[in-house]
């Protein structure tokens, strides 16, 4: 899928692939410290992404790529399930975790494009195909940071909706929305 940003760019919105892991970590180092310190699902090196996604089958990467470049501007990770270290939290909730509908969802972009449309447009690409999969939920891996509130704005307009707060070095909040 193609669209163009607020300053009419062109993105390319597309699964991630093993052709693409050499860009990935290409972009994971351009993160800024500021980035990079509350984006952390794995390991930002090479031999991290492959064995991340060459030993776990349901996770589903997703790209934003400068159509222009080529280069890799946002990157989205899809675990399908939940994260069993996150259950307790969730059954504290309410929640009853599911691994056949439910997934975990964590986004970045690139400094620079923040604030264009790319996450906004990412995360409906891959909600349409949550859907598609029958997913029902879509839970935060790991939260969100509560100082985060760029990010915190950001899950509210996408219909997340908090769920509680938890501490890990820092304040977090809990965040799930419901597809289906």
């Amino acid at each position: 899928m193609i669209f163009k940003t607020k300053n009419n760019k062109e993105v390319l919105l597309r699964r991630l692939n093993p052709d693409d892991f050499e860009r990935l970590f290409q972009y994971l180092q351009e993160l800024s410290p500021e980035t990079t310190k509350r984006f952390g699902p794995h390991p930002f090196d090479t031999t991290s992404i492959v064995d991340f996604y060459g030993n776990f089958e349901n996770l589903i990467g997703y790209i934003g790529l400068n159509n222009g470049t080529g280069e890799i501007i946002a990157y989205s990770i899809i675990r399908l399930g939940y994260l069993q270290h996150d259950s307790f939290r969730l059954l504290a909730y309410g929640l009853t975790p599911d691994n056949q509908t439910d997934c975990t969802f964590a986004p970045s972009v690139a400094d620079q494009w923040q604030s264009q449309g790319v996450g906004n447009r990412l995360f409906q690409f891959i909600l349409s195909e949550m859907k598609t999969l029958g997913m029902k939920r879509i839970i935060l891996w790991g939260g969100v940071q509560c100082d985060n509130q760029k990010a915190v704005n950001y899950y509210l307009r996408n219909g997340f909706r908090m769920l509680g707060q938890f501490e890990t070095n820092v304040q977090n909040y809990d965040m799930v929305l419901d597809i289906g």
